[in-house]
């Protein structure tokens, strides 16, 4: 299981890179054309959707990375067995957080998918996005699972 979830981080990891590279050229682009003819219409929207993408797509591999930012001024200074109990106990909250907002994604997803909701400007068919979105999601989850289980064995640090 580590091998696929390193596999499936880094393949997000370029995704959210993409969508980073496709935000600027959209921008970019938009502003020269603005200056030249008339901008594109629906940037703005577009540019929200390749953000939530960025974001969502780089949660599991800086969670693999341990490139969140982390307080532990506090914990440092607490006994090492009950510095692991708090590391669990963060862990096991934020699995359980993130796996009931990846699955109100999925749900959202088939909701948009079922009564055919579009966005505002392009009119265009949100829940691909969504679902993109909520894999991602998903894919966060299996790390922090990775990590309660390290938790449990003594592994890696959370």
């Amino acid at each position: 299981m580590n091998r696929f979830t390193l596999l499936i981080s880094r393949l997000l990891l370029v995704l959210a890179g993409m969508s980073l590279l496709a935000m600027m050229f959209l921008v970019v682009s938009n502003i020269i054309m603005r200056q030249v003819a008339s901008s594109f219409g629906g940037t703005t929207e577009v540019v929200g959707w390749l953000t939530a993408v960025m974001v969502s797509s780089s949660l599991a591999y800086a969670q693999l990375s341990k490139a969140h930012i982390e307080l532990d001024m506090l914990v440092a200074r607490l006994p090492q067995r009950l510095q692991r109990l708090i590391q669990l106990l963060v862990a096991v909250a934020s699995l359980l957080f993130f796996t009931m907002v990846a699955f109100k994604l999925w749900e959202y997803g088939t909701f948009a998918m079922q009564r055919g909701t579009l966005s505002q400007s392009l009119r265009l068919t949100i829940y691909p996005i969504i679902y993109l979105v909520a894999f991602d999601f998903s894919a966060f989850c299996l790390v922090l699972l990775m990590d309660v289980r390290d938790c449990l064995t003594q592994g890696r640090e959370t």
